[in-house]
């Protein structure tokens, strides 16, 4: 317990070293950038391992070239300042590549493994380069396009969304702090209701260990936090004139707050049946009694596209 809570606080450390440099350094921005893209390499690669242990191939190596390429071609879109549909262009550009080259990798080797399994499963070098490709593709969309928007949230400030001038370029770190708080403290909230308050499993077969007790307990407070943070925010007086001026009340925080909740956990108990299914207990070993990568940001995950999707649709309406 000792281990993992020192674990904890340092990736904590780590985190809030993160922001800071992104808060205080010219090139902060590029610096998160960079510090959520390293993140993506290694949960696509631990992805792309539970599968494989499933049964079903996927090439790691592709899986975690993927995220760097999409990390190349989004620093790519900024640096040059181009117009946003080219930043769909040139992600759907290597989202295709990367299916291609997983295609043509698979389709020519011809290892002695290889051969057995086409073997096994009754595979000519087509069928098993279009398995393989495919199931690598799901790599791409999980958990790499989803931690893409965190990176998006990381460049919120400057997309061209409307109204988003309003808040003098101080939206980008909101976003972020509300995109990874929100994870923490449902996962936190969770656990401690599920310890104080017991009762019925929320999914026994998949998560045995979550309880109904628990997510409730995390919808509420979570709520909770997300209203204490509206009036955190507005202490800011440029912040509380973009809110008063696109009419952004303290209920559309709790309605954040609601339903990341709701996010969080099902991104929770969506590894959770990954790993079921692959028959191991973590994603990996890298951080003493908290698994791997993809363990410790299951929620982030889910929850990144969700803060990206309300911000956007907060400030366009």
């Amino acid at each position: 317990m000792k281990k993992r809570i020192l674990v904890a606080l340092i990736m904590l450390v780590a985190l809030g070293g993160a922001f800071a440099l992104r808060l205080v350094n010219t090139y902060g921005v590029y610096f998160f950038d960079f510090f959520i893209g390293f993140l993506a390499i290694f949960c696509a690669y631990e992805f792309s391992k539970l599968l494989s242990q499933n049964k079903t191939p996927a090439s790691p190596v592709v899986s975690a070239l993927f995220p760097s390429l999409m990390f190349a071609g989004h620093s790519f879109f900024f640096v040059f300042n181009l117009e946003f549909y080219y930043y769909a262009i040139i992600q759907g550009s290597i989202l295709a590549f990367s299916f291609l080259l997983t295609f043509i990798v698979y389709t020519c080797l011809n290892t002695q493994e290889i051969q057995l399994y086409r073997k096994n499963n009754n595979l000519n070098r087509f069928k098993f380069g279009i398995l393989v490709a495919s199931k690598t593709f799901l790599t791409f969309l999980y958990p790499s396009f989803f931690l893409l928007a965190l990176m998006l949230l990381n460049r919120i400030d400057a997309l061209g969304i409307a109204n988003v001038e309003m808040f003098g370029g101080n939206l980008g770190w909101i976003v972020l702090i509300i995109a990874f708080i929100i994870p923490i403290i449902t996962d936190t909230f969770a656990m401690l209701g599920g310890i104080t308050f017991k009762g019925p499993k929320l999914c026994k077969k998949i998560s045995p260990n979550k309880t109904i007790s628990g997510a409730v307990t995390a919808l509420v407070l979570t709520s909770g936090i997300m209203i204490a943070m509206y009036y955190v925010f507005s202490a800011f007086q440029e912040i509380n004139l973009a809110f008063q001026s696109l009419n952004i009340q303290v209920w559309h925080f709790a309605i954040l707050g609601f339903f990341g909740a709701i996010v969080c956990q099902a991104g929770d108990i969506f590894e959770s049946f990954i790993k079921r299914k692959a028959g191991v207990k973590d994603s990996g070993n890298i951080f003493p009694g908290h698994g791997g990568f993809l363990d410790r940001l299951d929620s982030h995950i889910f929850n990144a596209p969700y803060v990206l999707i309300f911000f956007t649709l907060l400030l366009l309406i």
